[in-house]
């Protein structure tokens, strides 16, 4: 709740711990001079005597952010907010219509229950980058015809009715190449970017799919999701040289989600099937015994009879799997290209390496709904049609709405994740992720040139990893990107004069299309902007806080016309002024 206050000095009471900061650039520290849309960024060397605000005779508003910036993961800043009666007449603070203070939300169970996807994602990733090793398996790359293992024969493209032998990852185990099931696969569909195969343990394809369900998801991914994620990402890598791309729909996917659960994990992919199955010199973690010597998807599978796990009809399976291979193929370009690099030594961060398969359903989501790759867009874009049987329905639901209830996650709570972790629980946090990817959006709105595909396939190239790669693909530090993107998710398409375009996406109106998402996933009464945004408090008030490395925490100062001087300090718990690495405070006048 909001309360109205006397004139007030504002207090940030921070402790903190490590981190690298920036070498100071001292600006004035009276906002009372900043104009509407004006943004101030402080370093601690800018306000060793605090941030003024001298009595003004017009109303003022300002959003201010505490923010960590810290290269270094899961640095925590903790502090408290005070507030201390200065002089001059009453003071009002309240927030506007479109921020919501929020300290508590009855979160959506059906989208948070799909975090045990995440964690199947998170367990993949952590294993690739812990247990195989790159950097002397393979030649260079070069397209389709790159080198491969001695062992990798070239193989022919199977026709329908073909039998595949297959080795799928046991992701209940701690080893995913020691530990696996070996299994038969049946020749469904062939196109001429896939193969798609169902596993003979789930029975006839027949029983499963029309061949006409079969032939479009092969068709889709022809179409769309191969062009689309290959001119964002860069061409896949082709170890088997048959020039395709294996989906095999498995029941081994099914089990994966315990029965009666609202989670549904749609699939992964491997990069241990890169890797030759035997040592070829490399010695240990340069090989994987579980590798099938392909670009292959393991695919949730129609099951009808409830047979390995909760029943699942051919259409739900279709339309969940639509989203996934979209995401699934990002990381299989990645982890490719990074495979056939000799001078990468390292998989990508997961942070980052997520946020590109976000990205990736993103994208390929324009493309099927002719979206251009920066067209502005409102939720009236995304779903112009109140029927439930509608086709753009479909296409929100397989490619936009998890993005986007990922980052009302985050909205409604910044103080307690953040894009950049390198914690693998916390990766497997909704809220995490949808800040990874919005950051990396925000980024390719506006540090790409105008030309987001370019800058995307540059982060998959590598060679670096995480915030490095990420910041020189970028060409801007650390510093910049978050403070710009922390000050757009407040003032995005919020209508402030005068404001620097960066202070804002290009690619989405989230003031349009936030509220009614957050209705939905917050379970709110209202469509409101579901960002968390703390209403400075009255003398009385201690308002404790947090922030991770790579977030920030929102308040809003209100002032009215002749209110008197105020005065804000950040301090640490010991009252002296703070000078924490990675501390900044940003300042936006919003009218």
């Amino acid at each position: 709740m909001i309360k109205g206050i006397a004139p007030v000095g504002l207090v940030l009471a921070i402790a903190c711990n490590g981190g690298d900061g920036v070498a100071p650039t001292p600006v004035s520290s009276d906002i009372g001079t900043m104009a509407v849309g004006e943004v101030r960024i402080f370093n601690p060397a800018d306000i060793q005597n605090g941030i003024d605000l001298p009595s003004v005779s017009s109303a003022r508003d300002f959003a201010i952010i505490v923010a960590n910036t810290s290269g270094v993961h899961d640095v925590v800043a903790n502090y408290v907010v005070k507030a201390d009666v200065l002089t001059g007449a009453s003071l009002g603070v309240s927030a506007s219509p479109d921020v919501s203070p929020q300290s508590s939300m009855l979160l959506n169970r059906a989208l948070l229950a799909n975090a045990p996807q995440e964690a199947i994602e998170g367990k993949v990733r952590s294993f690739e980058r812990g247990n195989l090793r790159l950097g002397s398996t393979i030649g260079p790359l070069s397209g389709f015809s790159a080198q491969r293992s001695t062992q990798v024969s070239t193989a022919p493209v199977p026709v329908v009715g073909d039998t595949l032998d297959v080795k799928i990852p046991d992701l209940t185990s701690n080893n995913l190449c020691t530990n696996f099931f070996q299994s038969q696969a049946v020749v469904a569909s062939v196109s001429q970017k896939a193969i798609l195969a169902v596993d003979t343990l789930d029975g006839p394809p027949s029983l499963l799919f029309t061949q006409l369900q079969l032939d479009s998801i092969t068709q889709e991914f022809d179409t769309l999701t191969y062009p689309t994620d290959s001119s964002y990402f860069g061409n896949p890598t082709d170890v088997d040289a048959n020039g395709r791309i294996i989906l095999l729909f498995t029941g081994e996917v099914n089990k994966l989600t315990p029965r009666g659960q609202q989670a549904v994990t749609g699939g992964f992919f491997f990069a241990g099937d890169f890797f030759p199955p035997t040592d070829q010199g490399g010695g240990a973690n340069s090989f994987c015994a579980q590798s099938n010597q392909a670009e292959i998807f393991y695919l949730l599978a129609p099951d009808p009879s409830g047979k390995f796990g909760d029943a699942r009809s051919t259409s739900s399976v279709r339309q969940q799997t639509r989203g996934t291979i979209a995401h699934e193929f990002q990381h299989m370009i990645n982890g490719g290209r990074r495979y056939q690099n000799p001078a990468v030594s390292s998989f990508e961060s997961d942070w980052l390496n997520e946020a590109l398969s976000h990205f990736a359903e993103d994208a390929v989501g324009r493309v099927q709904r002719s979206f251009t790759d920066l067209q502005t867009l409102s939720f009236n874009d995304l779903l112009p049609c109140p029927s439930t049987n509608c086709k753009e329905r479909d296409d929100f639901n397989a490619f936009f709405v998890n993005n986007l209830g990922r980052l009302t996650f985050w909205m409604a709570r910044p103080d307690t994740s953040s894009g950049i972790t390198g914690d693998a629980i916390i990766q497997a946090n909704l809220s995490s992720r949808g800040a990874a990817w919005a950051l990396l959006r925000y980024a390719g709105d506006n540090y790409s040139s105008l030309n987001p595909r370019a800058f995307t396939t540059k982060l998959v190239a590598g060679p670096d990893t995480g915030v490095k790669n990420f910041t020189a693909k970028a060409n801007a530090s650390l510093d910049v990107l978050v403070s710009g993107w922390l000050v757009s998710m407040y003032a995005d398409h919020l209508g402030i004069q005068g404001l620097d375009p960066n202070y804002q996406y290009r690619s989405y109106n989230f003031r349009s299309v936030m509220p009614p998402v957050a209705k939905a996933v917050l379970n709110q009464a209202t469509a409101t902007y579901p960002l968390f945004v703390q209403g400075i408090g009255s003398g009385s008030d201690n308002i404790p806080g947090t922030n991770r490395a790579g977030s920030g925490t929102y308040y809003r100062l209100s002032v009215p016309a002749n209110s008197g001087a105020k005065n804000v300090r950040v301090l640490d718990a010991a009252g002296n002024n703070a000078s924490f690495a990675g501390e900044h405070v940003y300042v936006l006048r919003v009218q």
